[in-house]
């Protein structure tokens, strides 16, 4: 059984003791039919949209299977009013208790905080609905809104359960993790898509799969759920018309009231891979958002395990490891060896099956050989991967020789990507010409004489915050 498999037989289970405790028919009397035919949820983020803002929707949990106990003991009245004063439009509020420690009774303690606030923000309830039971219930511990997940429900119970929500006033969020999924409810009139960058039943993360759908979901509202923990992953999604984030917020120590300003404080900015680090001195610069450990066997620039190991790094959340032309096998042992949480592979390199097979970060980057057509190079190097990568980088054809890129394909290319390719800190503006372009990734553009050059990295972190991105956010927060 998978996961999800685990937590759908947990949670008939649990049904079968609610039944036993209340009658359909009485929790269905206790729920005021809706006064308005249109829920609040569908109205707010119409007005959010209208604004140009996106619809944010803040969670709180305390574990889930993938991270196991996040915040056991995590004050949730403190937390909600954290959420609501940092200008969360919505608060999801997780009612399982096996797999995610919560309770109806969190839902009830959060409407009892959100009731002494002016002007709230929408409470969400997540959970994993099967039966009409589950919607009374939510609404009697006064959710505005529910979350379905097409993954676990036939079209047909998807949408009556859809009916019996907004029947008595609540919203709906209809949730899918892929293409497939969605065919199979394109025909059901729902207005919000939600889209689960995590797969609920290997429980990997994908970024990129939220902007492989949203093309196929014309019509509706896009909400990119799960695997955004800071600001570089929300760049990577913010085509979305609005995001749900819950571990990113739920650590201990985490600065909430600050969760949506400082800590996501570079969305407006370009991002900044700095590539082919090989000296210990250079992994506290915090010019660039990623660092890149060069270990290709076909690279100048590469670095040993041993030499590695020796520099003994603290801190790897802003280290990518780079393949090039490595085995499977030699991509594994490097992991198995560090814990990397984000890698740079080469599209061809690998297959997309293998690329599912890893836990990390995947950033994957394309080479664009002139001779071959843009439209060539999507149906087979960028397409077979596009919904198991969290983003592209778009390369020169020989990569790190510090030469530019030739082919048209940045022009048009459909999901956000990194610009590489005989980057410096004079053509930067270079990258300003692409509509999804979100960042450069340089290697001898910050290095003299061979040479990574530290000043040479700090002028180029400066001079891209003085870029602005040609579809700058800065205002969103």
């Amino acid at each position: 059984m998978t996961i999800l498999d685990q937590i759908v037989d947990t949670k008939r289970k649990e049904i079968i003791q609610w039944y036993a405790k209340y009658q359909l028919d009485a929790l269905r009397l206790a729920c005021q039919p809706a006064q308005d035919a249109t829920p609040e949820f569908y109205r707010r983020i119409a007005e959010t949209k209208a604004k140009g803002q996106p619809f944010f929707i803040a969670e709180f949990k305390r574990k889930s299977p993938s991270e196991g106990w996040i915040y056991q003991d995590a004050d949730l009245p403190a937390q909600i009013r954290a959420y609501a004063s940092s200008g969360a439009s919505a608060i999801s509020v997780l009612t399982d208790y096996p797999y995610f420690g919560g309770s109806y009774e969190d839902l009830k303690a959060a409407r009892a905080v959100l009731d002494t606030i002016p002007h709230p923000p929408l409470l969400l309830q997540k959970e994993f609905i099967l039966d009409p039971l589950q919607i009374y219930l939510a609404k009697l511990a006064g959710a505005d809104l529910i979350l379905l997940i097409a993954a676990i429900l036939s079209p047909e119970m998807l949408e009556a359960l859809r009916l019996t929500a907004e029947s008595i006033g609540l919203g709906v969020l209809v949730e899918v993790h892929d293409a497939e999924e969605l065919e199979q409810i394109q025909h059901l009139p729902f207005p919000v898509l939600g889209v689960n960058n995590r797969d609920l039943k290997t429980f990997r993360t994908s970024l990129n799969r939220v902007n492989t759908l949203k093309e196929k979901a014309i019509g509706r509202y896009i909400i990119a759920e799960s695997g955004v923990l800071d600001h570089r992953h929300f760049q990577m999604v913010r085509r979305a018309d609005g995001f749900l984030i819950g571990t990113g917020l739920m650590r201990p120590g985490t600065a909430l009231v600050k969760s949506f300003t400082d800590h996501f404080q570079h969305e407006g900015k370009w991002l900044f891979k700095a590539c082919g680090i090989r000296t210990e001195p250079l992994l506290a610069t915090s010019s660039a958002d990623w660092l890149g450990i060069n270990f290709s066997p076909r690279s100048k620039r590469r670095l040993s395990p041993e030499a590695l190991e020796a520099m003994k790094p603290v801190d790897l959340s802003r280290l990518v490891a780079v393949f090039h032309q490595n085995t499977f096998e030699e991509i594994e042992a490097i992991l198995a060896r560090f814990p990397f949480k984000t890698i740079q592979l080469y599209a061809g390199d690998v297959s997309p099956e293998q690329v599912r097979r890893l836990k990390v970060r995947v950033l994957l980057a394309i080479k664009t050989p002139q001779e071959q057509t843009p439209e060539t190079i999507m149906d087979t190097l960028v397409e077979p991967y596009a919904a198991d990568v969290d983003c592209f980088i778009l390369d020169s054809a020989t990569p790190g020789g510090g030469t530019r890129i030739q082919s048209e394909l940045p022009g048009h290319f459909p999901y956000p990507f990194l610009l590489a390719g005989g980057l410096h800190e004079d053509n930067l503006e270079l990258a300003t010409q692409y509509p999804n372009c979100i960042g450069v990734d340089i290697a001898s553009g910050i290095e003299t004489d061979g040479v990574v050059d530290f000043e040479k990295i700090r002028r180029i972190g400066e001079r891209l915050a003085s870029l602005p991105l040609l579809h700058d956010i800065s205002n969103c927060f």
